[in-house]
């Protein structure tokens, strides 16, 4: 009887320590598009900031370094991860969020990386550069951002 109530209590804290590690999993692994170029690239944040203040998208920056795609799926991450707080705030109905996403990730499947795109004039695009969303405070998103340059 001991025997399965330890068997039971490890199989419990099993289970409840698995699923916080698939919570934390789930969870951007980058907070801004400029972190997520500087993490894939090797470069520091500043370097990062003074490529794209130079005109540079940080998509092109990822581009160059060879890391296009694992940008834009940390991208991607980052908006998954807004849209869901925004979900919880009350701020989007989950039928949004699933839209914008669905719109972004249509975006970056035609993204080259050199930064075009619409996101500054809709406002939501964030395939490519990073921008959208709000990021900037520009276009009609949801404002859901940060600066990051």
């Amino acid at each position: 009887m001991k025997n399965k109530k330890k068997i039971m209590t490890v199989c419990a804290l099993a289970l409840a320590l698995s699923a916080a590690t698939m919570t934390s999993f789930a969870a951007a692994a980058y907070k801004t598009p400029a972190e997520a170029v500087s993490g894939l690239t090797g470069k520091t944040l500043d370097e990062v900031t003074t490529e794209r203040k130079s005109g540079k998208s940080y998509g092109s920056i990822a581009s160059e370094a060879g890391k296009l795609s694992e940008f834009q799926q940390a991208v991607a991450d980052i908006h998954e991860d807004k849209l869901s707080e925004a979900v919880a705030d009350g701020t989007l109905t989950q039928e949004q969020a699933d839209a914008q996403l669905a719109a972004i990730r249509e975006r970056q499947a035609a993204c080259d990386g050199n930064g075009g795109g619409n996101s500054a004039a809709t406002g939501y695009g964030g395939g490519c550069n990073g921008t959208g969303m709000g990021y900037h405070h520009r276009g009609n998103g949801y404002g859901l951002g940060y600066r990051n340059n």
